[in-house]
């Protein structure tokens, strides 16, 4: 399936730090927004070394001409390049809740939600990355992952389950009871209440961002 061509840099990709992008995830919310493959030619217009990329990936004399097969692509340039199509952006847990119950987001939507992410039973730590703590999680099987949970709070009362893939642990940890924006997949799960809403969506997470 052919690219759609560049997408359109906005200074919101920019907004927030991105701290984790999960190849597994990103992969098919990518196909879903902008295709399998990318023009090198079109790529032009993208800022921030997209092109390089598409070089190394192509070989500089066939850049100008080449398909590139996302999955090929480091995850977070996927991501720089996917985040401008994703829509809803930026939403609250709140206005996530509300538009869950109308039914105006719904499997398998993506979305971007920022709210203080909440990970039960773990602390505050110091990183030190000569010697990262062993990070012990329950774990679960969830739709075909195996994951850890955490919870998307709002000041307001509002929280929104969050699944990680278990292998993010160790990064994902040091964002806890910290504001953060999280791009994810929207997924069915039984019903459950936030806030007076009876809800049946949640997040399997695929990229985290420290709110600035």
């Amino acid at each position: 399936m052919p690219g759609r061509g560049p997408a359109e840099r906005s200074e919101s990709v920019d907004r927030n730090t991105l701290i984790y992008v999960d190849q597994e995830l990103i992969l098919p919310i990518a196909a879903r927004l902008i295709g399998t493959s990318l023009s090198a030619g079109e790529s032009e217009e993208v800022s921030g070394g997209f092109r390089w990329v598409v070089a190394a990936a192509a070989g500089y004399g066939r850049e100008s001409a080449t398909e590139v097969d996302v999955a090929k692509l480091f995850p977070e340039d996927l991501f720089h390049y996917c985040y401008p199509k994703i829509a809803p952006v930026r939403l609250s847990v709140s206005a996530f809740c509300d538009k869950v119950g109308i039914r105006d987001i719904r499997p398998p939507d993506v979305v971007s939600v920022v709210g203080v992410l909440r990970i039960e039973g773990v602390g505050s730590a110091r990183y030190d990355p000569f010697d990262p703590p062993k990070i012990d999680l329950p774990q679960h099987q969830f739709y075909g992952y195996r994951t850890f949970t955490a919870a998307l709070r709002s000041p307001d009362g509002f929280s929104v389950p969050v699944h990680f893939l278990a292998n993010s642990a160790s990064i994902v940890y040091y964002a806890n009871e910290k504001p953060v924006e999280l791009v994810g997949v929207v997924k069915w799960a039984p019903s459950y209440e936030s806030a007076g809403h009876t809800l049946n969506a949640i997040l399997l997470c695929a990229a985290l961002l420290l709110a600035r």
